[in-house]
């Protein structure tokens, strides 16, 4: 049974990303959606066809502007069984309904249905990450550095091995995961996507056939009006290792995220910071619940993610002899790893915004565990020419006779630069966030 109507159709969606999540990812259909990609084919094919004018190969024609409609790409694809081959026909059709039939012949003149795509797909990634991911990424960031800066001296108990170790500050240990994103954001900014214009096997022989000029040279000056980086050397794919790069980029992006909601779960359970709200319902039992799940959904949603992406970062390296369609599927899956991405950041972000931080508990915490000064203690004794200071706080903590009474600082004189990295970091990450052109 067919069902009609877009509430019904999101209920009965396969993909939790166009179902359940929809409403929080929505955007990304800008980006890849079935639409989205023929858009950006289109793009390209009409631009390449302006090349063929500008170096006397199509006729001097102002190419008019073109309506897509994908019902009508849909109806011929039906036909044809290709779906770059049915956009090619439908250019033809539109460009002879403009009054610019001439052109006709020469709409996707001497490519592959791989430069096409291969285009699309960079255009796509390059528009993506410029202006959905940097920003997304970029914001929470900024979040995690306001934070810190407002936590800087906000005293807490270090864990190793999830023990109690040394006095730091909820401030540090916040500016940690936003410097590591705003570096990686920065770098994601960096990298530029790659593909081919190449022909059937990577000889541009078809287009030499049309005009006997410096090719390579040509369509990388193109790419670069496109803003993306078009391969000297390929086969009919384009080499996968730059855009692997991108992928890679988000995979690190999304294990930091990971791990950021790993920490703020483990300090949610030892009541230290709390998040949520209060009218929403935590359990179907237990009237008391607030629980953290945006936090649960967010390391969720980023392993979910990597899963995919990193299936995305190494497979269409691969391919048989000049080419097969193996790849092909697996690209198609890049919207719905980034997709993934996205929820987890728009989480985090969510979860940091309602944030409540227990400095009572977390005081209390640090003044309940003495020990946590015997660093300070042996380092002091040994500094006094007791070489035996570290044996000898040692054995007292064994015996339990360990006090910190003695020593002339207090946990929260033992926090190092804790409090002047927080607030460095936090300025550092607002200057490199703000030095980046999109966000």
């Amino acid at each position: 049974m067919v069902r009609k109507g877009k509430r019904q159709l999101s209920y009965d969606s396969i993909s939790p990303i166009d179902g359940r999540y929809r409403e929080e990812v929505k955007d990304l259909s800008n980006y890849f959606s079935e639409r989205a990609l023929f858009e950006r084919r289109a793009f390209f094919e009409l631009e390449y066809l302006k090349l063929l004018a500008e170096i006397g190969v199509a006729p001097r024609k102002k190419i008019p502007k073109v309506n897509l409609s994908i019902k009508r790409i849909k109806e011929i694809e039906k036909k044809t069984g290709h779906d770059v081959k049915a956009l090619e026909i439908y250019l033809r059709e539109r460009l002879k309904a403009e009054g610019a039939g001439e052109l006709s012949p020469f709409v996707h003149l001497g490519l592959t249905s791989e430069d096409v795509n291969s285009v699309a797909l960079a255009l796509i990634i390059r528009d993506a990450k410029n202006e959905l991911l940097v920003p997304e990424y970029s914001s929470l960031a900024l979040k995690l550095a306001s934070i810190a800066e407002k936590e800087a001296e906000t005293l807490m108990l270090g864990r190793t091995h999830g023990l109690p170790a040394l006095p730091t500050t909820l401030g540090k240990e916040l500016a940690f995961f936003a410097e590591r994103i705003a570096e990686r954001v920065k770098f994601l900014y960096s990298l530029k996507p790659e593909a081919k214009i190449s022909g059937a096997v990577g000889t541009y022989a078809s287009l030499k056939l049309i005009k006997n000029l410096d090719w390579p040279r040509i369509v990388s000056g193109f790419g670069e009006r496109l803003g993306i980086e078009i391969a000297t050397v390929s086969k009919q794919v384009v080499p996968w290792e730059r855009n692997s790069d991108i992928v890679h980029c988000i995979i690190n992006i999304n294990r930091i995220m990971e791990s950021l909601s790993l920490d703020l779960w483990l300090y949610s359970m030892l009541g230290l910071l709390s998040f949520g709200e209060r009218e929403k319902v935590g359990s179907s039992t237990m009237p008391h619940k607030v629980n953290p799940a945006d936090i649960e959904n967010a390391e969720g949603q980023a392993k979910v993610s990597n899963s995919i992406l990193m299936l995305l970062a190494y497979e269409p390296e691969v391919t048989r002899l000049q080419r097969d369609l193996s790849d092909s599927s697996i690209k198609r899956m890049l919207g719905q790893g980034i997709a993934h991405s996205v929820i987890a950041c728009r989480r985090l972000r969510k979860s940091l915004a309602t944030m409540v931080v227990n400095r009572e508990a977390m005081e209390r915490e640090v003044m309940s565990h003495p020990e946590i000064l015997s660093e300070a203690a042996q380092i002091s004794m040994r500094l006094k020419g007791d070489e035996k200071g570290y044996e000898k706080v040692r054995d007292s903590l064994i015996q339990g006779k360990f006090e910190a009474t003695g020593l002339k600082i207090s946990p929260k004189d033992y926090v190092g630069f804790a409090s002047d990295i927080a607030r460095e970091v936090s300025k550092n990450v607002i200057q490199q966030v703000l030095s980046l052109k999109n966000p």
